[in-house]
């Protein structure tokens, strides 16, 4: 009874809004893999093939085959003069590897507020720190470890798009979470009573090509009552949009940071301290080459230096991935894709044996149908 209820008030309320002008749209795609690796791999620390993202050495193969990349969401909007939007998003990924019964899991979700040239976001939104994607059929290994390192988090974005015709500027603002997804409270960050800081300037220009810069800032106290402990996470980074042809669309990040993966930022450098900080250097970038309606190539790659002053035995010292992607859309949002790439990750000093590179073929067959 209670269900029928609540269907009710939802049906009336949405009723009430669309009479108003509510606009609402869904979206997402729904995708199946196999996914197959020649040797063994890491998907988030993890030796399965959920999304492979590092070579862990194991001699021995493996093939699988998934559902739980697939995504759904709604994106609604209201009102011209002053603008009042939301999106909700949700997927079914989950590091354990491929599980037939998974549960949902929230991605993004927000609300909105856009007056003339402003734009206010509060909410689970993707990072302007390293905003970009690549464009990888692997969608839940997205190159992290291996250069991206934007992630999402609850936060609030302030924008401000500066109106003109042939250069058109965007200056975006962000005060959000730092702490990491340990599921024990509240992080270290926390303590200090400040947010994570990121910002982000960048241009269009020549009708659709972009380039931007940003920064992170996020202080840790993981010891309230000295400061003695106290450390940072700092970073800062470019990307680029930049569609010479139909043929040869290229775009790309490149970033570098200290203790970043203590802010949920994905890196092999692992988490820092005040006297052990974690540095990286990385890059990524892809190209697009849409050969024809019914055929696309991709073709792209990733690397992530662990520059930290003392790297321990065993740890990653380097990841590096290249990925090529055929893309042959069909009709109606259908299309099917085949990426085969290779996955190399150095260790240091592995067992005493001086800096070891481990090596991995991964391939993914996939359908999808996008709406």
């Amino acid at each position: 009874m209670k269900i029928i209820y609540t269907l009710f008030i939802i049906s009336a309320v949405s009723m009430s809004l669309f009479s108003q002008g509510l606009e609402l749209k869904p979206y997402g795609f729904l995708k199946g893999d196999a996914v197959y690796s020649s040797k063994g791999v890491l998907s988030f620390g993890n030796p399965n093939l959920s999304a492979p993202s590092e070579a862990s050495g194991v001699d021995e193969a493996a093939l699988g085959f998934t559902a739980k990349h697939s995504r759904v969401g709604l994106k609604g909007t209201y009102g011209e003069e002053i603008k009042v939007g939301g999106v909700v998003e949700i997927d079914f990924f989950s590091t354990n590897g491929f599980d037939t019964n998974v549960n949902p899991r929230l991605r993004l979700a927000y609300a909105s507020l856009a007056i003339e040239n402003w734009e206010f976001k509060l909410g689970q939104q993707w990072d302007i720190f390293s905003p970009l994607n690549p464009n990888t059929v692997n969608t839940n290994a997205n190159l992290w470890n291996s250069g991206n390192l934007g992630f999402r988090r609850g936060q609030i974005q302030i924008d401000y798009k500066i109106p003109a015709k042939d250069f058109e500027p965007l200056l975006q603002l962000a005060f959000g979470e730092a702490a990491k997804e340990t599921g024990s409270g509240l992080g270290d960050d926390n303590k200090s009573v400040m947010p994570m800081i990121q910002g982000r300037a960048s241009a269009k220009f020549l009708e659709n090509k972009t380039i931007g810069v940003y920064m992170v800032y996020a202080k840790f106290s993981p010891y309230p009552d000295s400061s003695e402990y106290d450390y940072n996470t700092t970073g800062f980074g470019a990307d680029f949009t930049l569609p010479f042809h139909e043929y040869f669309n290229l775009h790309g990040e490149i970033n570098t940071g200290t203790n970043l993966n203590n802010s949920n930022f994905f890196s092999v450098a692992g988490n820092g301290s005040k006297d052990d900080e974690r540095k990286i250097l990385g890059f990524w970038a892809n190209i697009i080459s849409n050969i024809s309606d019914h055929f696309q190539f991709v073709l792209g790659g990733g690397m992530e230096d662990n520059q930290s002053n003392n790297i321990a035995d065993g740890n990653v010292k380097q990841n590096f991935v290249i990925y090529g992607d055929l893309v042959f859309p069909i009709a109606y949002g259908f299309s099917l894709s085949l990426e085969l790439g290779n996955i190399s990750t150095t260790y240091q000093d592995l067992e005493g044996s001086g800096d070891v590179t481990h090596s991995a073929l991964y391939g993914f067959l996939s359908g999808k149908v996008v709406f």
